[in-house]
């Protein structure tokens, strides 16, 4: 009886990775086709709204027009997120130190830590973790994740990232550099961890941001060949961990 219900229980787990994998199939084939059909007439109305603000001498008809302009740029964002998610540019691999990678990130988004008031501190690995990524886009996933975690935290609040050597999870998978990011926000509830990497899904009840940063993160990471997972609970912050292949040697030129 116990060796059926750990099949049962298995089969349910596998039944609901399929289910999940076949909607975030299925949601990636309409965000690109979408994305193609509202890129051509934002661009228009951006293109319009440029032209008329170039000739337009009355300033209140100016900030208007500045308005439609800015609106079509945050939109055009969105979009390009979007299609980032339907199908990211292939990866052009290569041996990468992820050590200066974090660090970069940690730099750029120091200024939105000191707006927000929170505290931005990093756990520097003591020797090179060299991994076999494509550092632009890892890199891009890791500042989506950190811009996340500092909209969900207070002002006071603090956002840790670290960088260490990890091992596989299963006898299947090799060793891996583990990437963390963990605030002290407000956390999630499972519902809500659950579906935190759906495009356009708002958590923002549990302290969350809205739009496509933790799904374009995820897909990016995942087509590195890499993982992402989210350990989080209500009252107690959010801990996103990445883990992205590791060479076991890393080349001379990345260890210097």
């Amino acid at each position: 009886a116990v060796r059926t219900a750990m099949v049962a229980e298995a089969c349910s787990r596998r039944f609901d990775v399929a289910v999940r994998e076949h909607r975030l199939a299925a949601m990636r084939e309409l965000a690109y086709g979408a994305g193609h059909e509202i890129n051509n007439p934002l661009a228009n109305i951006a293109a319009r709204a440029q032209a008329l603000l170039l000739e337009e001498p009355d300033p209140e008809r100016r900030r208007r027009l500045s308005t439609i302009v800015d609106q079509a740029f945050r939109a055009r964002d969105m979009i390009g997120g979007l299609m980032v998610f339907a199908r990211p540019p292939r990866p052009r691999q290569e041996t990468t130190d992820v050590g200066p990678l974090v660090a970069g990130v940690l730099e750029a988004s120091g200024p939105m830590a000191a707006v927000r008031g929170a505290r931005l501190e990093y756990a520097l690995p003591r020797e090179p973790l060299a991994a076999w990524i494509d550092g632009p886009q890892v890199e891009e996933a890791v500042r989506a994740i950190v811009v996340n975690a500092l909209e969900a935290v207070d002002p006071g609040g603090r956002v840790v990232l670290s960088v260490a050597a990890a091992d596989g999870a299963d006898d299947t998978s090799g060793a891996a550099c583990l990437i963390t990011v963990k605030d002290d926000g407000r956390g999630m509830d499972e519902e809500t961890a659950r579906r935190a990497l759906d495009p356009f899904f708002s958590g923002r009840e549990a302290g969350r941001g809205i739009g496509l940063g933790l799904s374009k993160a995820w897909r990016l990471i995942d087509t590195n060949g890499g993982v992402l997972e989210i350990d989080s609970k209500p009252g107690q912050g959010t801990c996103v961990m990445i883990r992205v292949p590791r060479l076991s040697q890393p080349p001379a030129a990345v260890a210097r």
